[in-house]
Order: structure tokens, then sequence, then C-alpha cells
């Protein structure tokens, strides 16, 4: 393999790298302002909190999707019960229900039934990350 080849290998991978760390601290921040919004209104720690806001049926329907699609990024089984309670499997009207798509992906997640790449944001962004407890499992 010549040196061309190999330096145009060497950049089409650290080009796959930065992309794929870009899209992490995306779903980092995105968490992070979901969750704070959460801690902001509800009691407990962020996996808590969340959940209250997607329990809430008064909040805003894109707030509760936001808290459903971060529960499902975060994979806590403490969610689980909620997201089931949720899960309707008929089709979606974003007008009036959280969005069935958003809780099956949560669900699935959740359960470890879905292979997810690993989360590097975890590491990067998410310092006083509650990990979830066996006890909760």
């Amino acid at each position: 393999m010549g040196a061309t080849m190999r330096l145009a290998m060497g950049i089409a991978a650290g080009l796959l790298l930065s992309g794929f760390l870009f899209i992490e601290g995306l779903i980092g921040v995105g968490i992070l302002r979901v969750s704070h919004k959460a801690t902001a209104q509800f009691r407990g720690d962020r996996i808590e909190a969340l959940i209250s806001l997607v329990n809430c049926e008064t909040c805003n329907l894109l707030d509760r999707n936001s808290a459903v699609w971060a529960l499902g990024q975060l994979r806590d089984k403490l969610a689980l019960p909620t997201l089931y309670k949720y899960r309707t499997e008929k089709p979606c009207n974003h007008m009036t229900s959280i969005c069935q798509y958003e809780i099956a992906k949560a669900v699935k997640w959740t359960e470890g039934n879905a292979y997810m790449l690993p989360q590097a944001w975890r590491i990067v962004l998410w310092k006083d990350y509650r990990v979830p407890s066996k006890s909760h499992a």
C-alpha cells in the first residue's frame, strides 16, 4: 500500500471518528438540556425528574417526548414502568399523546434489546451521571 493510500485512509478514519464524537457530543448536550429542564421542575435525581416529566399530564408534549428520548439514551431500568405505561403501540398522534416511536425506541434500548455504540458523552459531558444501580435491574 502506497503512502498516498495510507494517508487517505488515515484522513478518512479521522473524519469518521470526528463525526462520531461530534454526534456523541450533540446527544450528550441534548440529554443535559432535557435533564436540566426536568430537574428544575421536579424533585429527585436526573432519572427521577425525567420520569416525572414524562408522567406530567399538564406539561408540554414536546418536553415529555424529549424526556422519553433522554430516558432511552440513558437506559436506566428505573424508567421501564413509566415507558410501559405510555406504550400503546397505536399510531402516533403528536397533538394528543407521547410519540409511540420514541417510546418503542426507549423501551428497546432500556431493556437492552438493541445494540448501541459506546456512548462517549457519558465520559466527556456527564460527570455527575447516575450510573444505573443493580437494585433497579
